[in-house]
């Protein structure tokens, strides 16, 4: 009854906002939006998948600088925290929520501009970014391995000829500040430019008692984009863009009063610097096709580190520290041919055919130093690990008399990965392993256009996920040299887990009515995820922990999910989105480290799924220059993690904006969380307080608190 009991208040709300609103129909058709993230950039309301377009104006509307304070907006769209900004992303109940020692191959990615970010959560920077697109589903065709669940695209702003800029000045509670720039313009005769530049600044809410700080929690990230579009000929066009970002955050967060107050005496942090490059290439000289290229390189230095005793050692005689350091490069290659106009193969399909390379090489350096009772303990890892990818997809787009189209996407994969253990002082020597394999995915979907206003489509995707081995929990296993036999053989029983895949069968329609004034979209799905990897702790000796990955069968997820957006007047616009979901596990043991057995998860819900979410709000312009923005989030409770089964609460959250446009300057004052909601973004589940006897209990880091701000741009 829980899950469906606020979702049909929600519905009932907008059917009573609806009957009792009399409608005009001057000036309120809603705008077109193009998804940049399709082959040929359909326009959203005619891609036959369920998406979710983020405006510049929207972004504006919450006061955003991150992903995370947009994810809300999009239905049956999760995060999870565990560090200084919500880095892991979940579509539909798939996707994963740290990452500590192990490699991390994603099952939700993350691109800008073209350029993979997938597990670098900290990138999502929402300055100058003209939209952001959320496609929910495989994404197996277009993306392949990193997109099984899903995948969120970042779309800057292109450069234009005429010369313009704009100035951004911000300032909020906790110490908050934004600064931004942006210049635009033509460059020479053949190439216009478009820089941009951000800085945002906080102490974070949290206060630290026994440093006597209110910033061991703090914001402090810089971005820099360049985008220059070079066109020498008509039929040839080169798009180059640099992004440089370095966040400097800190990670305090873990209380052991479960609160915002820590008393950690080593905080930790979260940090990223990452440059990247891209040059794509767009050739049109043939008749039958045209050719685009793009070449990228990605390159990251990333450290995240904690105070995992989440306390001092004067008040607990425990002291703890766990860091890790990664160096990632990343370089990748998608060259693809598309079928012009006239030029259709098969009965009139036009078509699309390319190739794809990608190679990654990630390095880490973890260090744990802890002291107990009896001493000090350290140990170290140092290791490599590389994924190589090659693919070939193509695409295959059936129109019928205007009104049915069908459309074929097929990719085929071979990745290697591989690890290497350099180091281990636990287990001196090397653990070298390589999994490799051959993977397919792909989509059939029927688009059918049933009158101008309405169309309706069917889709059956296939994604798919690399597996890997399960190299850390391997070795501090083996280095227990026969002691905690039930642990070693939990582990040694799952040194390799397999690849995943998943079929997501989708009934969708998307509408226009009452004059083009009320966008309505509507999907319903069913997931069959097949050999699900999820991830799984284990105390392999007091006090030191692992994770690992399992394989299970026989698990799905099916929902349903809403977005509108109703222009009732030209003053008064009505948005909003729902989402309903339902997840169950198949067969997964999960070990129970306080009973000491293993528990069959079969049944339960999947980790950060939450059975209801939405968001409804309305935008009202009292004049020209004057306009408000109310918005409200709900989300159901949800379970933290798989190997426990401790839930978050559910939650309300309400936000508005009120601004003024006058000219070239815009005003707004704006605030999140206005009624000051605790809710929580991660959890765990273990005992780590000798005070009061070492009880197994849940800490969970808790939310944004209630933001209050103010904005100035000055436009030029």
């Amino acid at each position: 009854m829980q899950f469906l009991l606020k979702p049909f208040s929600f519905v009932l709300f907008c059917i009573f906002f609806f009957c009792t609103v009399s409608l005009t129909s001057a000036d309120t058709s809603i705008e077109e939006i193009i998804v940049s993230s399709d082959f040929r950039g359909a326009s959203a309301k005619k891609s036959p998948q369920s998406l979710t377009i983020v405006t510049n104006d929207s972004i504006k509307n919450r006061a955003a600088d991150h992903l995370e304070n947009i994810l809300n907006l999009a239905p049956n769209v999760n995060y999870s925290s565990g560090a200084s900004r919500g880095r892991f992303f979940q579509i539909r109940g798939v996707g994963e929520r740290s990452q500590f020692k192990e490699p991390l191959n994603s099952s939700v990615g993350l691109i800008i501009d073209g350029i993979d970010f997938s597990n670098l959560g900290l990138a999502g920077a929402l300055y100058d970014v003209e939209q952001v697109e959320i496609l929910r589903g495989p994404q197996g065709t277009n993306y392949g391995s990193n997109a099984m669940g899903g995948m969120v695209n970042i779309k800057t702003y292109a450069p234009t000829e005429e010369f313009s800029g704009k100035i951004n000045f911000g300032a909020g509670n906790y110490d908050s500040f934004s600064q931004g720039l942006v210049l635009n313009g033509r460059l020479s005769e053949t190439v216009i430019g478009r820089l941009s530049l951000s800085h945002n600044s906080s102490d974070g809410f949290v206060f630290n008692d026994f440093l006597n700080k209110d910033n061991t929690n703090n914001i402090d990230e810089t971005s820099g984009r360049l985008r220059l579009l070079w066109t020498p000929f008509d039929d040839l066009s080169f798009d180059f863009s640099a992004i440089r970002l370095i966040a400097d955050n800190g990670y305090d967060v873990f209380s052991l009063t479960h609160n915002r107050t820590t008393s950690s005496d080593q905080p930790g942090q979260d940090y990223q610097l990452s440059e990247a490059l891209s040059l794509k290439v767009i050739w049109d000289k043939f008749d039958r096709f045209s050719l685009e290229s793009q070449l990228t390189d990605e390159s990251s230095d990333l450290a995240y580190g904690f105070d995992w005793d989440w306390s001092n050692t004067e008040a607990v005689g425990v002291r703890g520290v766990e860091n890790n350091s990664r160096k990632r490069n990343g370089q990748g290659l998608d060259l693809r041919f598309l079928s012009n106009e006239g030029y259709e193969i098969f009965g009139g399909a036009s078509w699309v055919a390319g190739v794809h390379y990608y190679d990654r090489e990630v390095s880490l350096s973890y260090t744990d130093s802890y002291e107990y009772y009896e001493g000090p303990k350290d140990s170290s890892i140092n290791s490599v690990y590389n994924t190589n990818r090659h693919a070939a997809y193509g695409q295959l787009d059936w129109l019928f008399d205007d009104k049915l189209t069908v459309s074929l996407g097929m990719r085929a994969e071979h990745f290697e990965n591989n690890y290497i253990n350099i180091e281990n002082i636990a287990l001196p020597g090397k653990l070298v392993g390589e999994v490799s394999d051959d993977l397919f995915g792909g989509k059939l979907s029927l688009k059918y256009q049933y009158d101008n206003n309405t169309m309706l489509y069917g889709l059956i995707s296939y994604g798919y996920k690399t597996g890997g081995i399960n190299a850390d929990a391997y070795q501090k296993a083996a280095a227990l040299k026969g002691e905690e036999p039930e642990t070693l053989s939990i582990v040694k029983n799952n040194l390799i887990f397999g690849d995943e895949a998943l079929v997501n069968y989708e009934f969708g329609l998307k509408g226009l009515y009452f004059d083009d004034a009320l966008a309505l979209n509507l999907s319903s799905f069913y997931i069959d995820r097949r050999n699900m990897q999820a991830k799984l702790a284990l105390e392999i000796s007091t006090g030191n922990w692992t994770e690992y990955t399992n394989n299970a069968d026989g698990s799905y997820n099916y929902g349903l999910e809403l977005d509108f957006t109703w222009q009732i007047r030209s003053k008064l616009q009505l948005f909003g989105a729902l989402g309903l979901l339902k997840t169950k596990f198949g067969e997964l043991y999960a070990y129970d480290d306080v009973n000491e057995v293993s528990v069959n998860q079969e049944g339960r819900e999947h980790a950060h799924a939450p059975s209801y979410q939405y968001n409804i709000g309305v935008n009202y312009n009292f004049d020209e220059h004057l306009k408000l923005n109310i918005q409200l989030d709900g989300k159901d409770s949800f379970y933290f993690s798989t190997s426990h089964n401790q839930l978050s609460k559910s939650y309300q959250l309400l936000h508005a904006k009120l601004s003024y446009d006058q000219d070239l300057t815009s005003y707004s004052l704006w605030a999140r969380n206005i009624a000051n909601t605790e809710y929580e973004t991660r959890g765990f589940y273990f005992a780590n307080n000798p005070n009061n006897g070492w009880i197994t209990e849940s800490y969970t880091q808790l939310g944004e608190p209630r933001m209050i701000g103010i904005s100035v741009e000055g436009r030029f």
